[in-house]
């Protein structure tokens, strides 16, 4: 009689164990979803570093722009500089915002000490010049070769299940 009552909870644990193993977000990852659908379309784990730069070539000027960013504790993303090599059309010429410091050196200009924070990143892939890299923990994802060109993203930091995981392609694969 009582295998007729261990047997039922034992399935039921163990069914528990592996909804919770594949449906329940685990994995902290730099995602990159659809904007229109939310579909996820790609993502980069998150190691040790903290950190990450966006490069790209300005669709104006044909120069080449790098915006630096860190994932903070509570998974907010927070532009700390950017860096380029023209100040015409689309390009600050200074510090925007107190505490900022606006640098020129060795032919590039750079704001330093930002502090723009940002549950996300909407971005509108190359499609004309396709540029954009990814640039995380040593390694660079040209993001073409995970994005279809063209492609309005959003990047986030996010907890993903295993079930997201395996849906996504991951970048460092």
């Amino acid at each position: 009689m009582q295998k007729k009552k261990i047997i039922p909870l034992l399935v039921i644990l163990i069914a528990g164990v592996f909804f919770a193993a594949v449906f329940l977000p685990t994995r902290k990852a730099i995602t990159f979803h659809h904007q229109q659908t939310g579909e996820l379309l790609s993502y980069i784990p998150v190691t040790n570093q903290n950190d990450f730069q966006l490069s790209y070539t300005h669709s104006i000027h044909r120069s080449e722009v790098i915006d630096y960013y860190e994932i903070t504790k509570e998974n907010d993303i927070r532009q700390v500089a950017l860096e380029y090599e023209d100040t015409a059309i689309g390009m600050p010429s200074n510090a925007l915002y107190e505490g900022e410091e606006f640098v020129v050196e060795n032919g590039k200009y750079r704001i330093e000490n930002m502090n723009r924070l940002f549950p996300e990143i909407n971005l509108h892939t190359s499609q004309v010049v396709v540029s954009h890299v990814f640039h995380y923990d040593d390694h660079d994802y040209a993001l073409h070769e995970y994005i279809d060109t063209g492609t309005f993203i959003t990047i986030s930091i996010k907890r993903l299940s295993l079930a997201e995981l395996l849906r996504g392609v991951g970048m460092d694969d």
